[in-house]
């Protein structure tokens, strides 16, 4: 999303450095007020209304031919690389409203530091393949804000089931086997789950957000245009319902960890589960995030960063090293087992 400077007509793009917006081509600085606020409203509140006027008149939608992703770009904007896949084919396409945003995480950092934090992370993880990211350079770092809700959810539950853990004992010769033990539960379970975050793009997967995960919403302020220029906004794709669907699916899932934690289990045999959220709130929120391609051999190769705190997701491994590691552990084992052999004899 970029804007024209006021002072000589050059493009605008904000600053994590400057904490404003620096014109490009005569280097004026616009500083732009953070106006700390992360507000939860109820689900009462949720609401479809479009952006403010001036931004949602002056977005535009592009389509990828490659992935089918949709970017947010400004009139001002002519994107030629997709920020999902790394292709070069994107094309306009019928504009689509947007959802009232209630906060935004600004960047932290820009491209070239990106690119400095992806390398050095990439070169600390002993099990990376860093050939793959060895020539990535600022084109290939595209950052982008995500559309987020991010729910806060205060559940009452009432259980009961079956659950099992396994037990060591010694039979009367004396040698230890084991055996699982079943146990009848039951009970009431309450829990507040302050910001669980669900993507709302289908072309981000939840466990691509999780992965460079937490962010640091005490540093979220209020939505503010000027905050995205130079970034591209994401097209939010999923509906509010479905999201809430996925924080409640996060949710019960960690019900029934909480529970065998509890009861001292490890797994559970059957299990009936009626949670009730006395209290839902959220927040719609744009998160910044770096999307890193790179091609070789023509495979495509895509990694997440986090915008804010510089974290890095998953990254493709270097097989050979992997297959060296289990090789090694193998060979030890069985090393292991010859001398016991040995000094038993």
């Amino acid at each position: 999303m970029l804007k024209n400077c006021e002072n000589c007509g050059g493009h605008l793009h904000f600053s994590p450095k400057d904490k404003g917006n620096v014109c490009e081509n005569c280097g004026s600085v616009f500083p732009v007020p953070y106006n700390y606020s992360f507000n939860k409203k109820t689900f009462d509140e949720h609401t479809i209304e479009p952006t403010k006027d001036e931004l949602a008149n002056s977005l535009r939608s592009f389509k990828c031919k490659s992935c089918g992703a949709n970017v947010m770009l400004t009139k001002f904007q002519m994107q030629t690389v997709c920020p999902y896949c790394g292709n070069t084919s994107i094309v306009k396409s019928k504009s689509k409203n947007l959802l009232y945003i209630d906060s935004i995480l600004p960047f932290t950092f820009g491209k070239a530091d990106a690119l400095k934090k992806f390398k050095s992370t990439v070169n600390k993880k002993f099990y990376a393949n860093k050939k793959i990211f060895k020539n990535i350079k600022d084109k290939d770092i595209s950052g982008v804000y995500v559309n987020a809700f991010v729910f806060d959810m205060s559940t009452s539950s009432r259980y009961y089931g079956v659950f099992s853990y396994v037990d060591s004992y010694r039979d009367r010769e004396g040698n230890t086997k084991q055996r699982t033990v079943y146990k009848n539960v039951s009970g009431f379970f309450n829990k507040t789950y302050k910001n669980i975050t669900v993507e709302a793009n289908s072309n981000i997967e939840q466990d691509e957000l999780r992965s460079i995960m937490p962010f640091e919403y005490g540093s979220a302020v209020e939505f503010k245009k000027e905050f995205m220029y130079g970034y591209m906004l994401e097209y939010k794709d999923k509906m509010f319902n479905s999201c809430v669907s996925t924080a409640e699916t996060i949710i019960k899932e960690d019900i029934k960890q909480q529970l065998l934690k509890k009861h001292g289990c490890t797994k559970i045999e059957q299990l009936s589960l009626d949670i009730e959220y006395p209290d839902r709130r959220y927040n719609y929120c744009l998160l910044p995030v770096y999307f890193v391609n790179t091609t070789v051999k023509d495979k495509r190769y895509k990694v997440v960063m986090n915008g804010q705190t510089g974290k890095v997701g998953r990254l493709p491994k270097d097989k050979l090293r992997v297959f060296l590691t289990i090789f090694f552990i193998c060979l030890l084992i069985v090393g292991i087992i010859l001398l016991i052999m040995y000094f038993s004899k």
